[in-house]
């Protein structure tokens, strides 16, 4: 069944308005209207479709979204990794350079306003904006390409190195608005980084993000990303990967916030000798939804992956896990693995889980699994017998399930953070006698 038509009249006098107050290279305003247009083409999801089938935008369509405004903002609610960093801030999608911070680069390298960059060298922008393959079927990745008005640049030289971690902000602050920031990260042969992008805001609000991340022969990308809504807000997101021979991606999606958070990745192995490991960890309570949607292809051989996406579901929550790893038929060598395990604190929660390979080569090593438990009544019992409380003995017993794929991020003040709120959430005591 096809897509719920749009609404299109508020979305296309938004559009017509938007575009008209830019001033761009005709080659974005260009990609903008292709952007509109497939937008239009693929409406709004419905449960009616299998890619959206778990997904319940029915709030969200409820919602008449308008175009954000500048709203200042304390800098205390921003989150910090306690370590020097390069800080690029920004509040409703638009860059806050008060709230930033540059250090020192190597030579030619650029982290920079993506808009802003834009206007000064459309040159550095062109090449890459909207040049990789996938999410072509995602409504919200069209809708980003329409309507974004600033985000992240990134773009490394060959063989450059940052040391500090790149520290990337997106607040959104307000109700019934729809905000599209924009990731490019370009890096050159042999070029080095440590990315954490952050989502965090204040009200009812579409935060739908689009990441584009391309890595050269022989790069290597450390890429965390933390989701930290509003409890009534809505994340869409996506990203895209493409990997050049001999490179190596290192990924982390943390999930903690949002009434629906919904992201889609799409990675191309385009190389031999590439890695991509993608890690994740959703803790999900009262009636959130966690939802992630991956596609790794594999293109050519001698490639590995490795996919762990783990989730810890109270109260009436959902998470959703769909994963597909395609072998491409000359991708021999291949070694490819998904893991999805499921932890539900409550018997009313509900994990959807649908681990898939898709093997066209014949000479291959690739496996999946999924499981999805209550806690172990044995080493429940084990712990109590030792005198802890039946709480605290539930508490351990989660952190233990959650902190195998925090201890999986080498950035160690940014791991110690997200095991803090970890332990925070747990100390709440909220998790139901089972």
């Amino acid at each position: 069944m096809n897509a719920a038509p749009v609404a299109q009249n508020p979305f296309r006098q938004q559009f017509k308005a938007f575009v008209a107050s830019r001033r761009e290279p005709d080659t974005i305003t260009r990609r903008r209207r292709e952007g509109f247009d497939r937008f239009i083409a693929l409406g709004w999801p419905t449960h009616h479709q299998e890619a959206w089938r778990f997904t319940d935008l029915s709030a969200l369509a409820q919602i008449d979204l308008q175009r954000p405004t500048n709203v200042p903002i304390d800098a205390n609610v921003l989150p910090t990794l306690n370590a020097p960093a390069h800080r690029l801030s920004f509040v409703n999608g638009c860059f806050a350079p008060a709230l930033s911070q540059l250090r020192g680069l190597p030579n030619q390298a650029i982290i920079a306003s993506l808009g802003q960059a834009l206007l000064t060298h459309p040159d550095w922008i062109e090449p890459y904006l909207e040049q990789l393959p996938g999410l072509s079927q995602h409504p919200f990745a069209a809708l980003n390409a329409a309507f974004w008005e600033d985000g992240a640049f990134l773009h490394l030289p060959r063989a450059a190195v940052v040391e500090a971690p790149i520290h990337l902000i997106f607040y959104s602050i307000g109700d019934h608005i729809g905000v599209y920031p924009r990731l490019l990260l370009v890096l050159d042969e042999g070029a080095q980084a440590t990315v954490v992008v952050e989502y965090r805001g204040e009200g009812r609000y579409l935060n739908a993000p689009v990441a584009e991340l391309q890595l050269g022969a022989g790069a290597v990308l450390n890429y965390h990303q933390i989701q930290e809504e509003s409890p009534q807000a809505f994340h869409l997101g996506g990203i895209r990967i493409h990997q050049q021979r001999d490179s190596q991606m290192n990924s982390h999606l943390v999930s903690f916030g949002g009434q629906l958070a919904r992201v889609d990745l799409e990675a191309l192995l385009d190389g031999e000798h590439i890695h991509s490991m993608l890690n994740g960890l959703s803790v999900v309570d009262h009636t959130q939804v966690s939802d992630h949607h991956l596609w790794v292809d594999h293109a050519d051989p001698y490639g590995s992956s490795e996919q762990l996406f783990k989730s810890v579901l109270n109260g009436k929550a959902r998470t959703v896990f769909d994963g597909m790893i395609h072998v491409r038929q000359h991708a021999q060598k291949t070694e490819a693995r998904q893991l999805n395990r499921n932890l539900l604190l409550s018997r009313q929660a509900q994990a959807n889980s649908n681990p898939r390979l898709e093997i066209l080569a014949d000479d291959v090593k690739c496996g999946h699994g999924s499981s999805t438990g209550l806690l172990d009544p044995d080493a429940l019992f084990y712990l109590r017998a030792r005198g802890i409380p039946v709480e605290q003995a539930r508490a351990l017993l989660v952190q233990a399930f959650a902190q195998d794929s925090l201890n999986r991020i080498s950035l160690t003040p940014l791991r110690e953070r997200l095991a803090n709120s970890l332990a925070h959430y747990l100390a709440l005591g909220c998790i139901e006698e089972q």
